[in-house]
């Protein structure tokens, strides 16, 4: 008895559009595009789907929910003084610059992106401000204004290094981490 190809499910859907985001950007995040490269109908599609909004937003959240609630759990699970900064340096040397780099091109024209992203800073950021004040004892005006200084830093360095490797993007951060984590 021959077994069945399993169905191309709403998890595939999600795991291949993050990697077609990654590697061919923003301009790949049409249903066209989308279901051709998937080998897929858009009957496929549109049976997880109700439209490339929908998707979108469940490829965000999905990113969100991995990527920053869960690494940010990850590393607030550190209580030591100093191991949640390095573990922080670490995940943002090694993150895929290609796929946030690229989702963040694809917020300026789909707005559900948009507010995903913003979501995601926010989070960052005050995750950073939590770490700033318990670590260094800031005020938290001051550990705001240097979170959003680290976080713009974060983002910038993906979009001037796209191609860095993980050494050189952990050599960028913990250079201004020298000067951030001082008290």
């Amino acid at each position: 008895m021959a077994k069945t190809k399993p169905r191309f499910g709403r998890d595939d859907w999600i795991e291949f559009g993050s990697t077609l985001l990654a590697r061919h950007g923003a301009e790949a995040m049409t249903l066209e595009r989308l279901t051709a490269a998937a080998k897929k109908t858009r009957g496929s599609f549109y049976h997880h789907f109700e439209d490339m909004d929908a998707y979108l937003g469940a490829l965000g959240e999905h990113w969100l929910a991995l990527e920053i609630d869960g690494k940010i759990a990850e590393i607030d699970k550190l209580t030591v003084s100093g191991r949640r900064r390095e573990a922080l340096a670490r995940h943002a040397a090694n993150i895929d610059p290609g796929f946030e780099r690229e989702l963040r091109r694809l917020a300026a024209t789909a707005p559900v992106i948009a507010a995903i992203v913003a979501r995601s800073d926010d989070k960052r950021i005050a995750f950073l401000v939590r770490i700033f004040r318990s670590e260094l004892g800031l005020a938290a005006t001051e550990a705001l204004a240097r979170a959003r200084v680290q976080h713009c830093f974060f983002v910038g360095a993906q979009m001037v290094f796209p191609d860095a490797d993980p050494r050189f993007r952990l050599n960028l951060q913990k250079t201004m981490g020298a000067t951030l984590w001082r008290k």
